[in-house]
């Protein structure tokens, strides 16, 4: 299946969460031989059709979102290897819903929101097991920021992950 370039969204947690989740992906990052990456939660994916992303978070308009931790999950999906699984609420879908309109794309409720910890083919057996021992050490995350990351669509691949280039970013108020 051919690549295409994509602008994707994401929500950023603030820094004391940020540090924890940013430590976690360095230690599996390093122990399975994965790309390293920024923790975040994708909120909507959106062709590159020539809107500036800065205007368009310029748009935007909410506070801070708090989002309730329901688990560690994994996946065979290479972008869900292991992940933060976390309950949605009517913040997250209004903020999916405002920027798909500014966008100009199709609302799609961020089904299963997640923050992802290592993006690693592996055997299920392994993620099973990460996921049985991985503690949290909070069962809420605020996320204050939102950014906006060009990227290869679908990625797959660790140069994949590697490629990705943030292009616009906006710090949510109360």
């Amino acid at each position: 299946m051919p690549k295409s370039i994509v602008l994707v969204y994401w929500l950023i947690p603030t820094k004391p969460q940020r540090d924890f989740f940013s430590e976690a992906i360095r230690i599996l990052s390093k122990q399975f031989n994965a790309p390293c990456f920024e923790p975040h939660l994708t909120i909507i994916v959106t062709p590159e059709i020539g809107l500036s992303p800065r205007k368009i978070l310029k748009q935007i308009r909410t506070s801070p979102i708090s989002l309730g931790v329901r688990g560690i999950g994994f996946s065979s999906k290479f972008t869900k290897t292991l992940f933060v699984r976390f309950t949605s609420n009517k913040s997250l879908v209004k903020l999916v819903v405002d920027l798909a309109r500014e966008t100009r794309s199709r609302a799609k409720s961020a089904h299963d929101p997640h923050v992802s910890l290592i993006y690693k083919t592996m055997p299920t057996s392994t993620k099973k097991e990460l996921a049985s021992t991985i503690q949290l050490p909070f069962s809420t995350v605020l996320f204050d920021s939102i950014k906006a990351v060009r990227c290869a669509s679908p990625t797959k691949t660790r140069s994949d992950v590697e490629a990705w280039h943030v292009v616009a970013k906006k710090s949510l108020r109360w």
